[in-house]
């Protein structure tokens, strides 16, 4: 048989037994060959508002309250998270601007104590880099966390941040090279997207996000809210929308449905992707909504 047979008749397989196999007996199997339950990565906001307030942010920062999320709620999450799924690839710290919250270093060794496998992530503009103390550095080695840093058109010494970080043995990169431009949100009020088309076009479905017991496919989702508020429209998230981590407790499950369109995708952009120069928020509604 041919390799690319044998692939395709592996990948059929895989498919039909994901249909067939109840999802609590495929995590089972899971574990029993070795593999465990695994998330390719998730999200959260240590803080909901930015020292940045880029227009088409898509956590919607500009427009969030000043918010420092509670230590204690992160860890309980993740604790949950736990109990559904062995490993996570990719931990991503962020906000809003992550540099912001007070209580940061409180963070760090809970989650490398619930997760020890796993990359964890700092995911900063860089600007507030300078104003920490030697202990923050010391704490980021301690607990092998990364730093990775959004490449903004300001006056961040980016390069020489990667070179120092390196030095003082902690893994430093950048999360994006090209800030010079901005996607378009282009979210539709009226919910008249193709939701099977806006999800094939998405490059967010990926962006798992955690956050009050409930894990969401992508950031928007949980984020929408700050809109919501500011400019008094109603993106609605149903029930459809995120997994109550309480009541859902199989890994595979969970893979299952993100792996498809949710409810909110109806407010997503279905169109090509469009792309603005970087420029700082005037908080006006058509930097997210299409008109």
């Amino acid at each position: 048989m041919k390799l690319s047979t044998l692939v395709k008749v592996v990948n059929q397989f895989k498919n039909l037994s994901d249909k067939i196999l109840p999802y609590t007996f495929q995590d089972f199997l899971s574990r029993k060959l070795g593999k465990g339950t695994y998330l390719s990565q998730v999200e959260f906001h240590l803080v909901d508002h930015c020292n940045l307030n880029c227009a088409h942010c898509n956590h919607f920062t500009p427009l969030a309250d000043e918010n420092f999320c509670k230590i204690d709620d992160i860890i309980s999450d993740f604790k949950k998270l736990k109990t559904i799924f062995d490993n996570i690839g990719k931990i991503f710290i962020l906000g809003g601007e992550p540099l912001l919250h007070p209580e940061l270093l409180n963070i760090l060794e809970p989650l490398r104590t619930i997760y020890p496998k796993s990359e964890i992530i700092i995911i900063t503009n860089g600007i507030l880099l300078d104003k920490q103390n030697e202990n923050f550095f010391k704490m980021l080695k301690k607990y092998n966390i990364a730093i990775s840093m959004t490449h903004y058109p300001i006056k961040v010494d980016y390069e020489g941040w990667i070179k120092k970080l390196d030095e003082m043995g902690i893994k430093a990169y950048y999360f994006s090279l090209d800030r010079n431009k901005m996607r378009k949100q282009n979210l539709n009020l009226e919910g008249k997207s193709d939701k099977n088309k806006a999800f094939s076009m998405c490059i967010e479905k990926r962006c798992h996000f955690i956050r009050d017991g409930k894990l969401y496919i992508c950031t928007p989702i949980p984020n929408i809210c700050f809109l919501n508020k500011y400019f008094n429209v109603n993106f609605e998230v149903t029930k459809n929308d995120y997994i109550d981590l309480n009541k859902i407790k199989s890994a595979s499950k969970i893979n299952s449905m993100f792996k498809k369109p949710v409810n909110f995708c109806k407010y997503c952009n279905d169109k090509e992707i469009e792309f603005d120069t970087y420029k700082i928020s005037k908080k006006e509604i058509n930097e997210w909504v299409k008109s």
